[in-house]
């Protein structure tokens, strides 16, 4: 088969690159079968993964129509492939345009002279790392459910395309550190490991927001003030 388990537990959490991998697999097969009889005797292969790729589709509420199949298996084929080809195609422009419209307006910020948040190297890398240690602790926890899970690792992906060294709005970073009080006040001193990175990234975003907003030096994030 095209596709085994652990094929789907590493796709990305973003539908649409998930998407574009599942098309691009399906793609990748279709090449090397070069002679019509290794299409045809790889034919329950195809259907397989047609299923996968309508499953997935109807899942995550993509509106494409899934083309009727015909009784002749070439032709089937025929219809799969083209099928899987719009749609890469579809979901490849799709994200183009996403980063592109996401870079140009960072750009168009700086261009014109507008506020913006500067983090020093040193606190953008250490970002990232935090970031992938959470990605690490959610997708390995019994703690959250599924939909928490992908909820909770959609943001991150997020946040870790969108940080660059200057960035116009900082919001992002505020609604996950939301996500630290929800996770404590559900699983208490179980969450602290996630708890303790969105706080030290909450910190840092703190520290670059109030440079920017030339606050006094040293002046502590209220939300954050504890007894321990």
């Amino acid at each position: 088969m095209i596709f085994e388990d652990h094929f789907f537990e590493n796709l990305p959490t973003d539908k649409y690159e998930a998407g574009i991998q599942i098309c691009q697999a399906i793609c990748d097969f279709d090449r090397v079968q070069t002679k019509p009889e290794q299409k045809y005797n790889s034919f329950d292969e195809y259907i397989d993964a047609f299923a996968a790729l309508d499953a997935f589709i109807e899942s995550n509420d993509l509106q494409y129509k899934m083309p009727i199949l015909e009784t002749d298996k070439h032709r089937s084929i025929q219809a799969i492939m083209k099928f899987c080809y719009d749609v890469l195609i579809d979901l490849e422009k799709y994200v183009a345009d996403k980063n592109f419209i996401s870079s140009r307006d960072r750009y168009k910020i700086i261009f014109s002279g507008g506020f913006i948040y500067r983090f020093t190297n040193g606190d953008l890398l250490r970002i990232q790392e935090l970031i992938n240690e959470l990605r690490n602790l959610i997708s390995e926890s019994e703690l959250f459910t599924a939909n928490h899970k992908e909820r909770l690792l959609n943001k991150l992906e997020i946040l870790q395309k969108e940080l660059h060294k200057k960035m116009s709005s900082l919001d992002k970073f505020w609604g996950l550190i939301g996500e630290a009080g929800i996770v404590l006040g559900k699983f208490g001193q179980d969450a602290k490991p996630f708890v303790d990175r969105m706080k030290e990234i909450a910190q840092i975003i703190w520290r670059t927001q109030s440079n920017a907003e030339e606050l006094p030096s040293g002046a502590k994030l209220p939300l954050l003030k504890s007894d321990d």
